[in-house]
């Protein structure tokens, strides 16, 4: 099953200059009778689509948005410019937008669906640990990785969740001990990204789903949180591996 799972994984993934790393951690380890018991336990699919969540939608999706509430497309590139580049937080400070349609999509309930964040520590190389706070008051770490060429140009990593807490319990790994909540969304995969190039300052270079979570029980969140960064970064002239 888990060898299905990584070629599907790596025949999505398989993009010009747009790979996400996957790590698999312990799940290759699990013995079949294992696989048994934590199947009771493995934590239920996200759903495809994060209902009035802006974060997450392509540029086409947003184009459509525009369009059913009675707007021009090039609306729906403004929100794209808006959420992933400007990476504005709040629908009432879509300034480009007409007051009416900000007022229409607020009513509608939408948000950006940017999670706030929480706490940050530095380390002495200048890496960053960031908690992120979620719409449920959880928390998730990522962090941010600088790291400067022999160009001297900077490669920003981020190191994102997957889900909150692991089910799998590793007996090396801290996150399975703290037990296991829920899979993240694709907005709160894709938030994480944002909030490490909020504290740095810069552009991310390179996305890797080692975090909190094993990205393999949350396959469809993590295909779309790629597919989007994908997307999104490459606009941007920005590889993601």
């Amino acid at each position: 099953m888990m060898a299905v799972s990584m070629a599907l994984l790596q025949h999505v993934c398989s993009v010009p200059l747009a790979r996400a790393a996957l790590r698999p951690r312990c799940s290759l380890a699990v013995s079949t009778s294992s696989r048994r018991n934590l199947s009771v336990s493995l934590p239920s699919r996200a759903p495809h689509v994060d209902p009035h969540v802006l974060l997450g939608m392509s540029e086409q999706e947003l184009q459509q948005l525009a369009v059913d509430f009675g707007q021009q497309s090039y609306r729906g590139k403004q929100l794209h410019h808006l959420i992933y580049k400007r990476k504005i937080n709040k629908i009432e400070d879509f300034s480009q937008l007409p007051q009416a349609f900000r007022n229409d999509l607020q009513e509608a309930g939408w948000t950006v669906g940017c999670s706030p964040i929480y706490r940050t520590v530095t380390a002495a190389d200048g890496t960053i640990k960031l908690l992120v706070q979620l719409e449920d008051n959880r928390l998730v770490e990522t962090v941010g990785i600088p790291v400067e060429d022999k160009k001297g140009l900077m490669r920003l990593t981020a190191c994102v969740s997957s889900q909150v807490g692991c089910p799998l319990r590793c007996s090396f790994c801290a996150t399975g001990k703290g037990g296991f909540s829920r899979n993240l969304k694709r907005h709160e995969i894709i938030g994480q990204v944002l909030a490490i190039e909020e504290i740095f300052k810069h552009r991310v270079t390179n996305v890797v789903f080692m975090g909190m979570g094993e990205p393999m029980l949350n396959l469809k969140s993590v295909l779309e949180a790629h597919r989007c960064l994908n997307k999104v970064l490459l606009q941007l002239f920005v590889q993601v591996i």
